[in-house]
């Protein structure tokens, strides 16, 4: 089995999974909009009975939950994936240092992420989801900064993917014909000498 060719696919899934995730959480937060411009009917005599603000507030709760437990998924994904990853480059790459580093650091941003930023964002989202929370600044800011952080770091794993993506396709460890001739003959000669 060719394990740099396992460790260069798993880095593919994971960099295609994580931006797939971006462009769910995307389309969720445009959900409640698609929904209320254009009802079907009987989803219209529902955003009736309840009131568009209403309705919108519904459907926006019920988005942003949608995105945070698919990321609270993904971040459960991702946390072996990484640790399959690192086991694959570490006999990939001869053992060499730098991919071992950088998907120890896209394992560390999971991490930070799932531990330190997911379990802040969904707490503080659901108090601001509707009001009197959805009304204070303080909150949103608070929650819209959380955001931010979170995309950040999405971004820089996804960069570190990037380079680490880059490093297995264009820095080969590959032997040398000629190099492993003269290792041979130099072996032969020393043990003929001896």
């Amino acid at each position: 089995m060719h394990t740099r060719r396992v460790a260069t696919f798993l880095l593919g899934i994971w960099i295609g999974c994580s931006l797939f995730m971006s462009a769910v959480a995307i389309e969720n937060n445009r959900s409640p909009n698609l929904v209320l411009n254009g009802p079907i009917e009987p989803a219209g005599k529902i955003v009736q009975a309840l009131g568009a603000d209403q309705a919108r507030l519904l459907l926006s709760h019920l988005a942003a939950e949608q995105t945070r437990l698919y990321f609270s998924l993904w971040e459960d994904v991702e946390i072996p994936l990484a640790v399959v990853l690192a086991a694959f480059l570490f006999l990939a790459t001869q053992r060499r240092i730098l991919p071992l580093v950088l998907c120890g650091l896209m394992l560390a941003l999971v991490l930070f992420q799932h531990f330190a930023i997911s379990p802040e964002l969904a707490y503080r989202g659901r108090a601001t989801d509707f009001p009197p929370g959805s009304a204070a600044f303080g909150a949103q800011a608070r929650v819209w900064a959380l955001n931010q952080v979170y995309a950040g770091l999405e971004t820089t794993k996804l960069v570190v993917g990037g380079v680490l993506a880059s490093y297995l396709f264009f820095f080969r460890t590959r032997r040398h014909p000629r190099k492993e001739a003269d290792l041979v003959a130099h072996a032969d000669r020393s043990h003929a000498g001896g």
